[in-house]
């Protein structure tokens, strides 16, 4: 259960940052980018209304699901649970703050009426602002004893800019559907773009200004920037918003410069989305962020420089494995740091694992590079190379952990109970998913485009696994030098998303370099697993 629970309170985490930012973001939408419109777009506004409401409504239920996760946390460890000092903790009350302003503002933004009503807009703004104020008190600052007050300040504003930025982008999806459907609102699209744009520079520099004291608060050198969990993800969220900024400014250039020609109703809306597929992914990494420890405390257990470019040097890949029979005997911690508690036999079992899954990822992504080059019938048929991947991960899991067919234990129990197994188990599914949908789709005549479309969804939801993959509950060295592999592969997945989406939706030649650029990401993911050796430890 605690699995479930670890696996759990790190999704539920990046869907409260999602519908914040939807909510929040939406209602600086309204009253933003959708003032002083003619009554024509009062459809437009029922809409982001809508949005705002249900975001707000998930995000409240989302909060109530981690308390709940708290609470059968707490419960589990004793014979009754304390419910009323579980009331008087301070993350608790923040919390049911939080559900109350969320559930307020879903009850104040559903439309009735006129949609404009200037009144009931003033209402919607006044409690969406006390709900982004009311985060403060959930975040690590309210946990610290130096310069607490500024830096729940500073991350308030940091989760503003966020929102503004990805929530905006959300409704500017939702009012280019709108837009389509009604051609009479066909004029109102270069004007909402233009507006968004200066709203959307203004939060990306809120974002950028709090983003540096924030860091270096948390991470405090550039050892702990490299060396600890903490500061990878905030180096994986760098590099996200760089990707996320590029196409961002791309979208710029197009809505800007050409603003009369077909691009903004095809190149834009296609730029848009990927945009978007980059920064939801990049909420939930920061969402993980969040419950790491963070670097500047970690000083014991950081790695060094040179040990985290071991990881990702290249190496032989391990070929020969342990027999079942010996894991079965081996009895070793698979999470111990150092000191002889993991044997050999466990070590070459996970480097085996991880090292023949990178050689199948780079056989697909070879002949996949090959396939943009010179198109051949075989050659579609290489997405069934993630059907062998998600049989290799399944069995091996399940050999490494005793379960039958190959040892007496539980396949729930171990599911449940090994946070890791629960990962590895849900990734198996979704790798079996991404093969057999791609291949239908790319074998099909023609080709199936709403399949086409699963294999970025999917990608970036292998991407989301990833980010919050967790070996340990604690910041262990062995425990970085194995998640700072999974960041990686994580991140790469994203871009991997998002350029995969970009291919299906842009026109030659963009289409084919946006395939190129996603397929060199799987390229790359390969290759980390190809090179990947447990925790640095040499293996005789």
């Amino acid at each position: 259960m605690q699995a479930f629970v670890d696996f759990s309170d790190s999704l539920l985490g990046g869907t409260i940052l999602m519908a914040l930012s939807v909510a929040v973001g939406g209602v600086v939408w309204g009253a933003v980018v959708l003032r002083a419109l003619p009554a024509e777009a009062d459809a437009l506004r029922t809409r982001c209304r809508r949005l705002v409401a249900v975001a707000a409504f998930v995000l409240a239920a989302a909060q109530l699901g981690v308390l709940a996760l708290k609470a059968l946390v707490l419960s589990d460890g004793l014979a009754a649970l304390p419910l009323r000092a579980l009331l008087e903790t301070l993350e608790f009350r923040a919390g049911l703050v939080r559900v109350g302003l969320a559930a307020t503002l879903g009850c104040v933004a559903v439309p009735r009426g006129p949609a404009a009503a200037t009144a009931r807009w003033s209402g919607v703004v006044a409690v969406a602002a006390a709900l982004i104020a009311s985060g403060a008190w959930q975040v690590h600052a309210a946990a610290r004893l130096d310069d607490r007050a500024s830096l729940m300040v500073l991350t308030t504003a940091h989760e503003l800019g966020a929102a503004v930025w990805a929530g905006g982008l959300v409704h500017l999806v939702a009012a280019g559907r709108v837009i389509r459907a009604t051609p009479a609102l066909a004029s109102t699209w270069t004007l909402l773009l233009a507006r968004f744009s200066r709203l959307a520079i203004a939060s990306v520099a809120l974002l950028l200004v709090t983003a540096a004291p924030l860091a270096w608060a948390y991470v405090g050198s550039w050892v702990a920037l490299v060396g600890t969990g903490y500061g990878s993800l905030v180096l994986t969220k760098v590099g996200l918003m760089g990707a996320a900024l590029l196409v961002a400014a791309f979208n710029l250039s197009a809505a800007r410069g050409r603003r009369s020609a077909p691009s903004v109703s095809t190149t834009v809306p296609a730029l848009i989305e990927a945009e978007l597929i980059l920064l939801a992914v990049l909420l939930f990494a920061a969402a993980t962020l969040s419950s790491q420890p963070p670097g500047v405390d970690v000083v014991a257990e950081r790695a060094t420089v040179a040990e985290v470019a071991e990881v990702f040097r290249p190496k032989l890949p391990t070929l020969h494995t342990p027999s079942i029979a010996a894991m079965n005997r081996d009895s070793s911690d698979p999470l111990a740091v150092t000191g002889g508690e993991r044997t050999p036999d466990a070590y070459s079992w996970s480097n085996f694992s991880h090292n023949v899954a990178g050689l199948f990822l780079l056989a697909m992504a070879l002949v996949a590079l090959a396939v943009h080059r010179r198109p051949a019938s075989w050659a579609r048929h290489w997405p069934l190379g993630f059907v062998g991947l998600a049989l290799l991960v399944f069995l091996r899991t399940s050999a490494n952990d005793g379960v039958w067919p190959f040892g007496p234990r539980s396949f729930w129990a171990t599911t449940l109970h090994d946070a890791e197994a629960l990962q590895h188990r849900l990734g198996a599914v979704l790798v079996l998913a991404v093969g057999l949908v791609e291949w239908r789709a790319r074998t099909a005549r023609p080709r199936s485009t709403h399949l086409a479309y699963l294999f970025p969804v999917l990608g970036a939801a292998g991407g989301v696994l990833l980010l919050t993959h967790a070996h340990s509950a604690f910041e262990l060295k062995s425990s970085y030098l194995i998640q700072v592999t999974h960041t990686t592969m994580g991140a790469l997945a994203v871009i991997m998303a998002a350029a995969g989406w970009l291919e299906l939706r842009l026109s030659p030649p963009s289409a084919r370099i946006a395939g190129a650029a996603s397929t060199t990401a799987m390229l790359l993911i390969a290759l980390v697993l190809v090179f990947y050796q447990e925790a640095n430890v040499v293996v005789p």
